[in-house]
């Protein structure tokens, strides 16, 4: 972890994009350990979160907006960094979104994504992040909410390839847990998985779907949870390209 705050602080963020913002937690990471920003843009296709990190960043120099990825009203070469974290297994057309995030990045900005990955030496903690993950996706999916399953990291790495990034970085890390079995921790993410499971009962859901959700929660109770490994890359768009 530490090296990926020391590549980020050695960015001049300039004006940013932060494209699938989800509640802004990455604008957090941004905000903290970029060498320097003049302002951060984040934008979310959903209304509810959207409205949460309004309120969370009240700061002149970040703003919040509604919109589609696949179609960003912005002009091109608008921003100096645009960037993307834990939200490409929410892209449906990920080509599509890649395209217009390059398109507003202006010719030798800078480009910046995290991805967690499914697949590698991951330990059972950290497996069982992955597969809460499968979980929630398909609960999603069965709420008419397009989620996707983890990739794998191969998946990840072809996608990066079609970004013809120039000075690429690829940085293969993830958040260290001192106690993976910490209560404070699981039992946050069980009371996330009751909350899911009663919701499934009350939509009526498959039986195979709400036992894999009781699954999970005996798999935190017994070897706890991690982050899962993911990917950092950075890299600029060619001088060339529009």
């Amino acid at each position: 972890m530490k090296e990926v705050f020391q590549i980020l602080s050695q960015i001049d963020g300039g004006v940013v994009l932060d494209a699938a913002t989800g509640k802004g937690e990455f604008i957090n990471v941004l905000k903290k350990y970029l060498k320097s920003y003049t302002k951060i843009i984040g934008i979310d296709i959903s209304e509810k979160n959207v409205d949460y990190a309004q309120k969370v960043f009240p700061e002149n120099e970040i703003e919040i907006y509604r919109m589609d990825l696949e179609d960003l009203p912005f002009k091109d070469g608008e921003f100096d960094t645009v960037c993307t974290a834990n939200s490409l297994h929410h892209f449906r057309n990920m080509d599509k979104v890649f395209s217009e995030m390059m398109r507003v990045l202006k010719p030798s900005g800078t480009f910046i994504l995290t991805e967690m990955y499914a697949d590698g030496e991951q330990s059972p903690a950290q497996y069982t992040h992955i597969l809460m993950h499968h979980w929630i996706a398909k609960v999603d999916s069965l709420s008419g909410i397009y989620h996707n399953q983890t990739l794998s990291k191969a998946e990840l790495e072809k996608a990066i390839r079609k970004l013809h990034l120039q000075e690429k970085k690829i940085i293969d890390f993830y958040p260290q847990v001192d106690d993976p079995k910490d209560s404070k921790v699981c039992s946050g993410l069980i009371n996330n998985c009751q909350t899911t499971i009663k919701k499934l009962e009350h939509m009526d859901a498959p039986a195979e779907l709400i036992s894999e959700g009781h699954d999970i929660i005996k798999r935190i109770n017994d070897v706890g949870c991690a982050s899962a490994s993911r990917l950092l890359v950075i890299g600029h768009k060619k001088k060339g390209d529009t």
